[in-house]
């Protein structure tokens, strides 16, 4: 079992909409997309193997149900556990032939998704570090009055730090 490059875009892509405020403010976006049960069915769909996908995202959402993000705080990036460490977590099931339901599958589930989401929390703050630019590119277009260009600040600049991320 492998990954191909559409696999991977569309993880991307769907982390990408499980961190944007647009799709239907956080109820949608982070609080249901971002979560590892519904990426865990998500992944397992676009993986070819629902079964599996639920079963390592339910093992992960058992490490980060009560994962909350004070202050805007990130501990563990769990968008990042979702679409990175479920489909690693399958890969490495899968390829070990480990039953995706036993005790081992959740155990390496849960520690691939731990070490993900300390990376996802670099990337959660380098995503924030390039946003910063189109702050400061809002603020000159306010002071300059151009009110209608601030829109792409909300809505169209944050996506470009997503994706690099």
């Amino acid at each position: 079992m492998a990954i191909n490059a559409f696999q991977a875009a569309l993880f991307g892509l769907f982390a990408c909409l499980a961190s944007l405020p647009g799709m239907g403010g956080t109820t949608i976006g982070n609080y249901t997309l971002g979560r590892p049960l519904v990426a865990g069915l998500i992944v397992g769909i676009i993986m070819g193997d629902m079964q599996t996908g639920i079963l390592v995202g339910a093992a992960i959402q058992v490490v980060y149900i009560a994962l909350v993000t004070p202050g805007g705080t990130v501990s563990a990036d769990v968008r990042a556990v979702s679409y990175i460490g479920i489909p690693l977590a399958i890969l490495a099931i899968k390829n070990s032939g480990i039953d995706p339901a036993s005790a081992e599958a959740a155990g390496m589930a849960a520690s691939l998704g731990a070490a993900v989401g300390t990376l996802g929390t670099v990337l959660f703050y380098g995503t924030a570090t390039i946003n910063l630019v189109w702050q400061g590119m809002g603020w000159k277009w306010l002071e300059k009055g151009d009110l209608h260009k601030l829109y792409l600040v909300n809505n169209v600049l944050p996506w470009i730090g997503h994706i690099v991320c």
